[in-house]
């Protein structure tokens, strides 16, 4: 099965910059970001992305994580 890729890679808030390219790295990222609005969202987002197995799950997974960064506030240049 094809890994899901974000396309065009994800730019986020972070020092520096973070590109997320990939649900390993979108996993990356909810476990290091600290001061989340809805931690929450934020660990049932990191469950969904780390339990992705089958591609639908994946489309998925990588929608509600693009959904919380929005809500966040962390996306750049959108």
């Amino acid at each position: 099965m094809a890994e899901f890729k974000f396309e065009p890679p994800l730019k986020l808030i972070g020092t520096p910059k973070v590109t997320v390219r990939t649900l390993d790295d979108a996993a990356d990222y909810l476990r290091a970001y600290k001061g989340a609005r809805r931690p929450v969202t934020q660990d049932s987002v990191l469950h969904r992305v780390e339990g992705a197995n089958t591609t639908a799950e994946q489309l998925e997974a990588g929608k509600a994580f693009l959904g919380w960064a929005e809500s966040e506030g962390l996306l750049i240049g959108t």
